[in-house]
Protein backbone atom coordinates (compact mmCIF):
# COMPACT_ATOMS: atom_id res chain seq x y z
CA UNK A 1 0.00 0.00 0.00
CA UNK A 2 1.45 3.20 -0.97
CA UNK A 3 1.42 6.02 1.70
CA UNK A 4 -1.07 7.97 -0.22
CA UNK A 5 -3.26 5.80 -0.96
CA UNK A 6 -6.51 7.27 0.33
CA UNK A 7 -9.92 5.70 1.54
CA UNK A 8 -11.76 6.12 -1.14
CA UNK A 9 -15.67 4.74 -1.30
CA UNK A 10 -14.91 3.23 2.72
CA UNK A 11 -12.34 0.83 4.06
CA UNK A 12 -12.98 -2.75 5.99
CA UNK A 13 -11.02 -3.77 8.86
CA UNK A 14 -8.60 -6.73 7.90
CA UNK A 15 -9.77 -8.11 10.77
CA UNK A 16 -12.33 -9.17 13.29
CA UNK A 17 -12.65 -8.08 16.43
CA UNK A 18 -12.90 -10.81 19.21
CA UNK A 19 -14.90 -9.02 21.76
CA UNK A 20 -18.68 -8.42 23.17
CA UNK A 21 -20.67 -5.61 21.39
CA UNK A 22 -20.92 -4.01 24.16
CA UNK A 23 -17.16 -3.69 24.73
CA UNK A 24 -16.22 -2.84 21.09
CA UNK A 25 -19.61 -0.25 21.38
CA UNK A 26 -17.86 1.46 24.59
CA UNK A 27 -14.35 1.76 22.61
CA UNK A 28 -16.10 3.52 19.71
CA UNK A 29 -17.75 5.70 21.83
CA UNK A 30 -14.40 6.16 23.78
CA UNK A 31 -12.97 7.45 19.96
CA UNK A 32 -15.56 10.05 19.59
CA UNK A 33 -15.03 11.81 23.03
CA UNK A 34 -11.09 10.89 23.30
CA UNK A 35 -10.30 11.00 19.52
CA UNK A 36 -6.68 11.49 19.89
CA UNK A 37 -6.03 8.63 21.25
CA UNK A 38 -6.93 7.12 18.03
CA UNK A 39 -6.43 9.48 15.33
CA UNK A 40 -3.51 12.52 14.77
CA UNK A 41 -5.35 15.56 15.70
CA UNK A 42 -5.70 17.76 18.35
CA UNK A 43 -7.49 20.16 20.60
CA UNK A 44 -10.49 17.60 20.72
CA UNK A 45 -13.64 19.49 22.23
CA UNK A 46 -16.64 17.49 23.12
CA UNK A 47 -20.35 18.75 24.25
CA UNK A 48 -22.93 16.07 25.16
CA UNK A 49 -26.53 17.39 23.15
CA UNK A 50 -28.58 14.92 24.67
CA UNK A 51 -30.89 13.25 24.44
CA UNK A 52 -29.68 13.89 20.00
CA UNK A 53 -26.19 13.87 19.84
CA UNK A 54 -22.73 15.00 20.53
CA UNK A 55 -20.59 17.92 18.96
CA UNK A 56 -16.80 17.48 18.13
CA UNK A 57 -14.64 19.55 17.01
CA UNK A 58 -10.72 19.24 16.93
CA UNK A 59 -7.97 20.06 14.49
CA UNK A 60 -6.07 17.84 12.08
CA UNK A 61 -2.44 19.22 11.44
CA UNK A 62 -1.88 23.38 12.07
CA UNK A 63 -4.85 24.89 11.02
CA UNK A 64 -7.74 22.41 9.64
CA UNK A 65 -10.68 22.22 12.16
CA UNK A 66 -13.45 20.46 12.04
CA UNK A 67 -17.28 20.70 13.69
CA UNK A 68 -19.20 18.00 13.92
CA UNK A 69 -23.01 16.90 15.26
CA UNK A 70 -22.38 13.11 16.12
CA UNK A 71 -25.23 10.21 16.08
CA UNK A 72 -25.05 7.23 17.97
CA UNK A 73 -26.78 4.32 16.89
CA UNK A 74 -26.02 0.98 19.45
CA UNK A 75 -28.84 -0.92 17.62
CA UNK A 76 -27.18 -0.77 14.38
CA UNK A 77 -23.83 -0.34 15.96
CA UNK A 78 -23.27 2.89 13.66
CA UNK A 79 -22.12 6.23 14.80
CA UNK A 80 -22.45 9.20 12.58
CA UNK A 81 -20.40 11.96 12.34
CA UNK A 82 -22.24 14.65 9.94
CA UNK A 83 -19.45 17.82 9.11
CA UNK A 84 -20.93 21.90 9.93
CA UNK A 85 -20.60 23.33 6.94
CA UNK A 86 -19.94 20.38 4.12
CA UNK A 87 -22.15 18.13 2.26
CA UNK A 88 -20.37 14.81 4.05
CA UNK A 89 -21.16 12.21 6.42
CA UNK A 90 -18.52 10.17 7.69
CA UNK A 91 -19.65 6.41 9.33
CA UNK A 92 -18.05 4.19 11.61
CA UNK A 93 -19.85 0.93 11.43
CA UNK A 94 -19.23 -1.96 13.60
CA UNK A 95 -20.09 -5.48 11.68
CA UNK A 96 -21.85 -7.11 14.65
CA UNK A 97 -23.33 -10.37 13.27
CA UNK A 98 -20.97 -13.56 13.89
CA UNK A 99 -19.91 -13.99 10.55
CA UNK A 100 -18.28 -10.75 10.62
CA UNK A 101 -17.67 -8.61 13.61
CA UNK A 102 -15.62 -5.96 11.83
CA UNK A 103 -15.57 -2.58 11.51
CA UNK A 104 -15.84 -0.89 8.17
CA UNK A 105 -15.57 3.47 7.99
CA UNK A 106 -16.81 5.22 4.98
CA UNK A 107 -18.33 9.11 3.92
CA UNK A 108 -21.57 9.90 2.37
CA UNK A 109 -23.14 13.01 1.24
CA UNK A 110 -26.47 14.27 1.99
CA UNK A 111 -28.33 12.01 -0.35
CA UNK A 112 -26.81 8.91 1.13
CA UNK A 113 -24.13 8.61 -1.75
CA UNK A 114 -20.50 7.36 -1.10
CA UNK A 115 -18.24 9.74 -1.72
CA UNK A 116 -14.72 9.44 -2.27
CA UNK A 117 -13.23 10.40 1.55
CA UNK A 118 -9.50 11.50 0.59
CA UNK A 119 -8.18 10.89 3.92
CA UNK A 120 -5.10 8.54 4.10
CA UNK A 121 -6.39 4.69 4.48
CA UNK A 122 -3.02 3.95 6.49
CA UNK A 123 -4.29 6.45 8.96
CA UNK A 124 -7.99 4.92 9.02
CA UNK A 125 -7.01 1.42 9.35
CA UNK A 126 -4.65 2.21 12.06
CA UNK A 127 -7.29 3.29 13.93
CA UNK A 128 -8.98 0.69 13.31
CA UNK A 129 -6.23 -1.22 14.60
CA UNK A 130 -6.39 0.52 18.03
CA UNK A 131 -9.63 0.23 18.37
CA UNK A 132 -9.70 -4.02 17.79
CA UNK A 133 -7.03 -3.51 20.57
CA UNK A 134 -8.64 -1.55 22.91
CA UNK A 135 -11.86 -3.47 22.44
CA UNK A 136 -9.94 -6.85 22.88
CA UNK A 137 -7.87 -6.01 25.94
CA UNK A 138 -9.23 -7.87 29.44
CA UNK A 139 -10.96 -5.26 31.29
CA UNK A 140 -10.42 -5.52 35.06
Amino acid sequence: MSSDETVGLGVRAPERINAPFDRVWAVMIDKMYNTSKYLPVHNVKTEDRSPTHVYREMTIGSDKTIKEDIYLDKDSGTIRCDVIGADEIHFNKFHKNADEQVLEYWMENSKGERIPWNAPKSVVLKAMKITKEMAEKETD
